[in-house]
């Protein structure tokens, strides 16, 4: 009998943890943790979306300010596309499932990225390739487990699935459980250390949508680096043109 009531208790445990079912002071907080996650991942896309950006890039070497358009279609297709500064307009990526192509409009270059550069960094940020690949894919890949429950803020501790191609160990997002948003990502390495942290503001209501306008990434190893994305239009659940994500397209101005 006490071995059948230890099993009962283990079992409860990993239930809760799995689906994030977790239990504050003053009320009883229920979700679905994976399901969250996929909810703060996708909340910039709707079924289709348009918008436009600035991006700022600060780091050692150098610092940039860029302002993009960019348009997506579910979860597999992207394009981004310069428009200023005028030296940099027209360079566009393109990405549709798990490949992704560059345009260089002054060398009228186009490159598909190989897989031996997917960590190479994205229009000189600290958002890497493999990030823009990877994106809103974190529910297929890992799994989730809620760490706790604080103030309406979750913090869930994603693992990778054992067959999971992807870069980091651990991520631990802390999420607004409400208004479905983050506040905060963690990313560390295999070895356990805090490579990167993206962190959230600017909280507006978009087409029904919470939406955090601003995203600012920071890298742990170099505090005095950053890149800064902030929205300054963004529209979802739009009608977009048949062709606009194909290699063609990227050559438009």
């Amino acid at each position: 009998m006490k071995r059948f009531v230890v099993c009962i208790c283990i079992i409860v445990t990993i239930s809760a943890l799995i689906t994030g079912i977790a239990y504050g002071a003053e009320n009883t907080v229920k979700f679905d943790a994976q399901e969250l996650v996929r909810q703060v991942e996708t909340q910039y896309q709707g079924e289709t979306s348009h918008s436009t950006m600035h991006m700022e890039v600060v780091t050692d070497a150098y610092s940039r300010e860029m302002t993009m358009e960019g348009w997506s279609e579910g979860r597999d297709k992207f394009l981004a596309r310069i428009l200023a500064p005028k030296k940099d307009e027209g360079i566009a990526t393109l990405k549709i499932g798990d490949e992704m192509w560059n345009y260089l409009p002054k060398i009228d270059r186009l490159m598909k990225i190989p897989s031996s550069l997917m960590g190479d960094s994205w229009m000189g940020s600290h958002l890497t390739n493999d990030d823009l690949v990877k994106e809103n894919k974190i529910d297929e890949l890992y799994t989730f487990a809620t760490e706790k429950v604080e103030n309406g803020i979750a913090s869930i501790i994603c693992t990778p699935k054992p067959d999971a191609a992807i870069v980091w160990d651990k991520v631990v997002y802390r999420i607004d459980i409400d208004k479905k948003i983050p506040t905060d990502i963690k990313y560390y390495d295999e070895d356990g250390k805090l490579v990167r942290t993206m962190l959230f503001d600017q909280v507006e209501k978009v087409s029904g949508r919470w939406v955090p306008l601003r995203m600012k990434i920071q890298p742990t190893d170099k505090p005095d680096e950053k890149t800064v994305l902030t929205y300054s239009n963004i529209e979802f659940d739009i009608k977009l043109p048949k062709d606009l994500f194909s290699v063609r397209s990227l050559r438009r101005p």
